[in-house]
């Protein structure tokens, strides 16, 4: 049935008392009052949530309530955690190593839907960097900038180089470091200026050791979660000259607020970030 409005025939409405306009206007500044404070209550700033959640080694999704799914690193069966395949819309791969590309691997199934991959690294292995404020428009809900990081370490680990991502997601702007192996140069601290969230691997083996790593984190003030990736786990990670993520925390608590959330997933607001920074732990998403 089609129900239509006759404007010939307005509805009409007796008006309200003076004592029923002023219950009226009280219940109207309730409703103003209490939204106001669901959008200033610990967050600062009405925002909706931005939650991260940690597939295990250096791969993450990062989502606002209502956009796309952002995954950095999706790693192959070469490295056997649990949380692969997942949905995403954008994966952002820092290099083409098994562990973070499994197209290296020949596997194209890992990330389930009809994702845009971003590869930053040309024929010659070096990243394609723009620096904030400049980035590259990867769709109408995302784009990012990227610099260069060596992937070799102090002690000849790894090998070649990585993209290092930075982006903003619901206001936070989050920076992944791949599989950096060394300090950040005086270019790399530049671009990672404004970064809220960061994302820091600690092996040892391949990338930044735990002393290095904590000198990089110092080395990112603006920094308020700085979140440890690309560790060895028993049993799931094939490289044993890895170190574990309890040799990087030993190290940390010494030098600052390390938070072990218990939690694969956190939701994060841009008011409700630490004033400081602390160094937050998450469980692989089982």
């Amino acid at each position: 049935m089609i129900h239509t409005v006759d404007s010939s025939r307005p509805w009409q409405f007796p008006l309200p008392s003076a004592k029923a306009r002023l219950v009226l206007e009280v219940i109207r500044m309730r409703r103003w009052l209490a939204l106001l404070a669901v959008c200033l209550i610990g967050i600062g700033v009405c925002g909706a949530d931005v939650t991260v959640t940690y597939l295990g080694h250096s791969c993450f999704t990062i989502q606002e309530a209502g956009g796309p799914i952002i995954m950095i690193d999706p790693y192959s069966t070469y490295v056997p955690y649990p949380a692969l395949p997942k949905p995403a819309d954008i994966v952002l791969i820092t290099h083409n190593h098994v562990d973070h590309d499994p197209a290296a691997l020949g596997q194209f199934d890992r990330v389930e839907g009809d994702p845009i991959y971003v590869r930053l690294l040309d024929a010659d292995g070096r990243c394609r960097e723009k620096v904030p404020p400049s980035a590259w428009v990867i769709n109408d809900d995302f784009k990012t900038s990227a610099i260069e990081g060596s992937h070799v370490n102090a002690r000849g680990g790894g090998q070649g180089y990585v993209s290092m991502f930075i982006f903003d997601v619901g206001e936070i702007r989050f920076a992944h470091l791949g599989d950096l192996g060394t300090l950040l140069s005086a270019k790399q601290m530049n671009a990672l200026a404004d970064v809220d969230v960061l994302f820091v691997p600690i092996d040892g083996a391949f990338t930044l050791d735990a002393a290095e790593a904590m000198t990089v984190i110092a080395q990112v003030p603006s920094a308020k979660i700085v979140i440890p990736m690309h560790y060895k786990v028993a049993g799931i990670t094939p490289w044993t000259n890895m170190a574990t993520l309890s040799d990087f925390t030993m190290l940390a608590n010494l030098m600052g607020t390390v938070i072990e959330t218990g939690q694969s997933s956190i939701a994060l607001t841009v008011g409700g970030l630490p004033e400081t920074t602390e160094i937050w732990t998450l469980e692989y998403l089982r």
